[in-house]
């Protein structure tokens, strides 16, 4: 799927995996021999120089890879300048090398592991893992911060971000009813030269599913659904054998199986869908071409999955059920009561707002860089879609999930219900993520967050609920999701939120 393309890399951009760090010392590099190589890689990479890492690329790569170098210029564009910090363990061995490297002036996390040949002379391979986080102590590179201090710290922060171009968006921070911290930085319009303001609104991506999900627990509510029913009893022209396996219950939780998205032709039909019944045609029409062969003698998966196709046919049940579209069923139960006035999941109100993030990315749309400079997003038509479309701001994604936690959207029990464990991701002694109903549930170390997150080309959106210390952290981004989870770990880590 488009808005979930990269999983590996969106896993580590949500999560900031934790593996255990070396130690809070000044960084002293293995005795190894590797380690001549890495050093000679890191002059290579913070040179930010194409011609010095394609130097080293044809000196040290076992094979030649003319995109090798422009991949490492690509990580330069995120991360800037890396220093090392400590070492995965998890990641070296004999002919492996990882270390855990933070952006200079983004702060940000990443851990890079060459993998080498047998005599450790040739680079065969790499790991790239955006957001991995160093746990235990890290002190030596920065140390929680008090409410007062936080709002200093992250305007300077942030101020230099914008200033060096590694972050436009709007950020906020808040502890229960209070908004610790609330500003905007960049352009929402590069041509124009239009600056973000607070009622800015942005594509959140896949941060819509949780909007879908209130949808389908407002109709559960309501009586009008169970989330053991089967979706034969729902979308009867759906095939049969499968439709009467797969229940609400396995859409909302990404356990149906139904999952297309490594089949071209349905994506091409399924990108250029506008309505509902264009997603439920392609998915039809394309049935036979479900991913890893599942369609022969097909069981429902009962394991996590993830799947756009699964949203998808949750917004045309919705449609069946409420006889509204999507974009008015929650404009009307959720928008509208909750005075969410910057909010849209109609294309043509975005089309007609006057305040709209365009997205921005050194990528088209095939995932390949285009140059040293940011472009507007190549991007396709996805706003009407239940699993990645919606339009909104920080403020509004705050009030929307305070209202879920009072409960004025769903009642207690409902609210609960959405947010438990239901199907696991991975689970590790210091990390583990699962996935509720159109919610995930993160656990790091002793931290609980329960939201969304979502990713496209100049699209990020990170928003979280932190039920143990009652913070919220909401950053929207119109420069992709690594930029706007740089922000939001990093916030996390100031707060204490994952020590």
């Amino acid at each position: 799927m488009k808005f979930e393309s990269l999983k590996l890399i969106l896993l580590f951009n949500l999560l900031s995996l934790t593996i255990t760090a070396q130690n809070n010392s000044p960084f002293e590099w293995p005795k190894n021999e590797i380690t001549p190589i890495f050093k000679e890689f890191l002059i290579a990479y913070n040179s930010n120089d194409l011609q010095i890492l394609e130097s080293f690329t044809d000196k040290f790569y076992a094979k030649n890879d003319k995109e090798a170098a422009v991949y490492w210029k690509g990580i330069f564009l995120e991360y800037g300048e890396i220093e090392p910090f400590s070492i995965a363990k998890e990641y070296s061995n004999e002919n492996n090398q990882g270390i855990f490297f933070r952006g200079k002036h983004t702060k940000s996390w990443v851990m890079i592991m060459l993998r080498m040949n047998a005599d450790n002379t040739k680079v065969i391979g790499k790991t790239v893992g955006r957001g991995m986080l160093p746990s235990g102590n890290i002190s030596s590179a920065y140390n929680p911060v008090s409410s007062k201090e936080l709002v200093p710290y992250l305007e300077k922060y942030l101020e230099g971000l914008d200033k060096t171009d590694y972050f436009s968006g709007s950020v906020l921070v808040a502890k229960g009813d209070s908004i610790l911290f609330e500003k905007t930085y960049g352009l929402r319009d590069k041509q124009k030269g239009n600056k973000i303001d607070t009622n800015t609104t942005f594509n959140v991506a896949s941060t819509t599913k949780t909007f879908t999900a209130i949808a389908i627990a407002q109709l559960v509510e309501q009586g009008k659904l169970n989330y053991s029913d089967p979706i034969s009893k729902l979308i009867p022209e759906y095939p049969k054998d499968i439709a009467d396996q797969v229940t609400i219950h396995h859409l909302l939780t990404h356990t149906s199986g139904i999952e297309l998205d490594d089949y071209k032709p349905f994506n091409m039909d399924n990108d250029s869908a506008k309505s509902m019944n264009d997603f439920l045609s392609a998915q039809i029409k394309h049935i036979d071409s479900l991913n890893e062969g599942r369609r022969k003698n097909f069981k429902v998966l009962n394991k996590f999955d993830y799947s756009n196709e699964n949203f998808a046919l949750l917004g045309v049940i919705i449609e069946r059920i409420s006889k509204m579209s999507y974009a008015e069923y929650v404009e009307k139960n959720i928008f509208t009561p909750l005075h969410m006035r910057n909010s849209f999941a109609d294309v043509n109100k975005v089309s007609n707002h006057n305040n709209v993030a365009t997205g921005y990315s050194y990528y088209d749309s095939n995932d390949k860089l285009i140059d040293g400079t940011r472009h507007e997003a190549q991007t396709e038509d996805y706003y009407l879609s239940p699993f990645g479309g919606i339009y909104s701001t920080t403020r509004d994604l705050y009030t929307y999930l305070k209202a879920i936690n009072k409960h004025t959207l769903v009642n207690k029990d409902t609210q609960e219900l959405l947010h438990q464990k239901q199907a696991k991701r991975f689970e590790t002694d210091n990390l583990s993520m699962h996935y509720g109903y159109g919610f995930y549930i993160i656990k790091k170390v002793e931290t609980v967050s329960v939201g969304h997150g979502g990713t496209y080309h100049g699209v990020g959106s990170h928003c979280y609920y932190y039920p143990e210390t009652d913070h919220y952290i909401i950053v929207l981004s119109n420069y992709g999701a690594i930029f706007s989870n740089t922000v939001a770990i990093h916030i996390e880590s100031l707060i204490g939120l994952n020590n």
